[in-house]
C-alpha cells in the first residue's frame, strides 16, 4: 500500500487532500521504479511494490514492521543513521548518497538512498528513496574500458569532448531532455541540458553531483549527474529523479491535508506556523504561518483532571527539557469563546541540535470520543441512581488510602445500613423508593468532611471512607437522617445501622476485610426499626 494507504483506501489522516491529487501521489508512489519506504523510530512502515522487489520478498509482512537495518549492511548503517540525523525540520531531504542494501535471500544491492523528513500518522518518520546503482555502475565501468555508450539504458548518456561539446546522446538523453541528438552534437554541452555544465569540475568534486537541468520546453528537471572521464573527453550519465523530487514535494504538502493539526512553536512558546487543520481546530487566523509574526497561543490548558497544567508539565515543555516526544490528553479553553475540548497532543523536537530547538505539536480534536468514555467510565464506577461511588471504585479508594505512606491519621470506614427500607418499596413503591435513596445520599455526603468518600454498594447499603477520624462520624449521620424526608405528598422518617471500623496507620487488613469487618459491625448494631408514614 502507498503512504496515506490502508487495505486500498486512503488513510483517515489523508482524506483533506483532493481526490485526484490522492490519487495521482498514490499511483506514482505504487508505480514507482525505485524502492520508496517509510520508516519511523527504527522501524519500516510502508514498502512500495518496488521495494519488495528489490528486498526478494514474498509479502508486505515480510519487511514491514522490521527494524530498517535488518535490510541495510553494516558498512552502510552509520552513514544511513548520519544522513537522517542531520534532517531536523520537515521536508529536509539529505544529499544522494550510496548504500548497500540486503535482500531476504542474501543477494547486495548496491543503491542510491535519498532521505526524506516526513510525518506517517502524525508523528515524525522518514521516507526513504532507493535507486539501484546496479546498471548505472556497469555502465560506468563499460564506458570507461570501452569508451561506448550503453543506449537501452533510461538515463541519459552523453558524449562530451574535452573543450565541452556534445559528441553523442542516446535515446533516453532525446526523451530526457526533449531534444533530438541532431540538435544537439557539436554544440556545448550547457545548451544541450539547459544550465551550465562543467564536466571538469563536476570530477573535481568526487563526479557525483545533484543538478537541475531543464528541458528544451523550459521544464526543470531534477538529475543526478555523474561523469567519467575518457580519453578524448567525457562521459555523463544523466539520471532524471524530478518522479522523486515530485514525491518529496507531496510529502512536504502533506502536511496541510492531514486532518491531524500541525504546529510549531519556538523556544518561547509562541506559534511559529500551523497547518490547515490547526487553524480549524484551534481558530487560528488565516495566514499565520506566513505572516512572518508568531502568536502566544491563545488557550488556557487542562489536564484531564480538569485542573490546571503548571508549565513545566505541558507536553512542549517536557519534551523540551528531556528532548524526547511527549503524548498527553489535555483540555483545551479558547480564551476568544470559553470553548472547551479535548485533544491528543504529541510533542516532539524539531532541530535538537538547535540551543533554542523549535517544537512540533501534533494533534487530533478528540472531544466526542473523551467525552463519550468519560461517561462510561463514571458509569462503570458509580451508582446510577445516586451518582455515588460503586463498590468497586470504593475499595480502589481504600486501597489508595491504606497504601499512602505518609498518612498519620487514622482511618473510619462505615457501613451504613437503612432500617427495614424494603418497608418503604412495598408500602409506597420503588419511585418513592428510589427518591429517599437519593436524599439518603445528599444527607450522607454533607454530614461528612468534605474529602470523605461515600458510595452505595446495593440496595439501601451505603459505605464511607473518611481518611481523618474524629470518632463522631456515626453520630452526625444520625444526626443528619433523623429530619423527615418529604417525597411525593409523604413524609417518611428514616433510620440507619451503622457498623464503624477504625483503621490505624500499622493496620495490615486488607481493604476487603475492612469493608466486611465494617460489615460486621453493622449488623451486630442494628435495631429493630420503624419508618413512620405521615400523610
Amino acid at each position: 500500500m502507498a503512504p496515506g494507504e490502508r487495505d486500498g483506501v486512503v488513510d483517515p489522516e489523508s482524506r483533506s487532500a483532493s481526490p485526484g491529487l490522492a490519487d495521482r501521489y498514490r499511483v506514482l508512489v505504487e508505480h514507482s521504479p525505485d524502492a520508496i519506504g517509510v520508516h519511523q523510530h527504527g522501524t519500516l512502515v510502508y514498502i512500495n511494490p518496488a521495494g519488495l522487489r528489490y528486498l526478494r520478498a514474498d509479502t508486505v509482512e515480510d519487511v514491514v514492521g522490521h527494524s530498517i537495518t535488518e535490510f541495510i549492511a553494516a558498512e552502510s548503517v552509520g552513514p544511513m543513521l548520519g544522513r537522517i540525523a542531520a534532517l531536523d525540520a520537515h521536508g529536509t531531504a539529505s544529499a544522494a548518497s550510496e548504500a548497500t542494501v540486503l535482500a531476504l535471500d542474501g543477494t547486495t544491492l548496491a543503491m542510491e538512498a535519498v532521505s526524506v523528513r516526513t510525518v506517517w500518522n502524525g508523528e515524525p518518520a522518514f521516507q526513504v528513496i532507493l535507486r539501484d546503482l546496479t546498471e548505472h555502475q556497469a555502465a560506468q565501468k563499460a564506458l570507461k574500458k570501452q569508451a561506448a555508450l550503453v543506449e537501452h539504458v533510461s538515463d541519459a548518456i552523453i558524449g562530451v569532448t574535452g573543450d565541452g561539446l556534445v559528441s553523442s546522446w542516446n535515446p533516453a538523453a532525446e526523451s530526457v531532455y526533449g531534444l533530438p541528438a541532431t540538435d544537439v552534437l557539436g554544440r556545448n554541452v550547457s545548451h544541450a541540458v539547459g544550465v551550465p555544465c562543467d564536466p571538469s569540475a563536476i570530477l573535481a568534486v568526487g563526479g557525483r553531483i545533484h543538478d537541475s537541468h531543464r528541458r528544451a520546453d523550459g521544464t526543470a528537471l531534477s538529475v543526478m549527474v555523474s561523469v567519467a572521464q575518457m580519453p578524448d573527453g567525457f562521459v555523463l550519465v544523466c539520471a532524471d529523479q524530478s518522479a522523486v523530487r515530485r514525491v518529496e514535494e507531496h510529502f512536504t504538502a502533506v502536511v496541510e491535508s492531514l486532518q491531524a493539526g500541525v504546529v510549531v512553536l519556538d523556544h518561547t512558546g509562541r506559534i511559529g506556523s500551523a497547518n490547515l487543520a490547526a487553524k480549524t481546530i484551534l481558530d487560528i487566523q488565516v495566514g499565520l504561518e506566513t505572516s512572518g509574526k508568531a502568536s502566544v497561543l491563545p488557550f488556557r490548558v487542562y489536564g484531564t483532571d480538569e485542573g490546571p497544567i503548571h508549565p513545566r508539565e505541558h507536553p512542549v515543555a517536557v519534551t523540551r527539557k528531556t528532548g524526547k516526544p511527549c503524548q498527553a490528553v489535555i483540555g483545551i479553553e479558547r480564551r476568544r469563546d470559553a470553548r472547551k475540548f479535548w485533544l491528543s497532543l504529541t510533542a516532539t523536537m524539531l532541530s535538537g541540535g538547535d540551543p533554542a530547538p523549535s517544537i512540533v505539536a501534533t494533534f487530533v480534536d478528540i472531544t466526542d470520543a473523551y467525552r463519550t468514555s468519560m461517561k462510561l467510565e463514571h458509569a462503570a464506577t458509580h451508582d446510577d441512581l445516586t451518582g455515588l461511588p460503586n463498590r468497586p471504585l470504593i475499595l480502589a479508594r481504600l486501597d489508595e488510602e491504606l497504601a499512602t505512606p505518609s498518612r498519620e491519621d487514622s482511618l473510619a470506614v462505615l457501613f451504613i445500613d437503612l432500617d427495614n427500607f424494603k418497608t418503604i418499596n412495598d408500602l409506597h413503591g420503588h419511585t418513592v423508593g428510589d427518591a429517599v435513596l437519593g436524599v439518603v445520599a445528599a444527607r450522607l455526603t454533607r454530614a461528612l468532611p468534605a474529602d470523605a468518600f461515600v458510595g452505595r454498594i446495593g440496595g439501601d447499603e451505603f459505605v464511607a471512607v473518611v481518611s481523618r477520624c474524629v470518632g463522631t462520624e456515626a453520630d452526625d449521620v444520625r444526626a443528619e437522617l433523623a429530619t423527615p424526608i418529604e417525597t411525593a405528598g409523604r413524609v417518611l422518617t428514616v433510620t440507619a445501622s451503622i457498623g464503624g471500623v477504625v483503621v490505624d496507620r500499622d493496620d495490615t487488613r486488607s481493604a476487603l476485610d475492612i469493608l466486611d469487618d465494617a460489615d460486621h459491625e453493622m449488623y451486630q448494631a442494628k435495631p429493630v426499626a420503624q419508618f413512620i408514614s405521615h400523610s
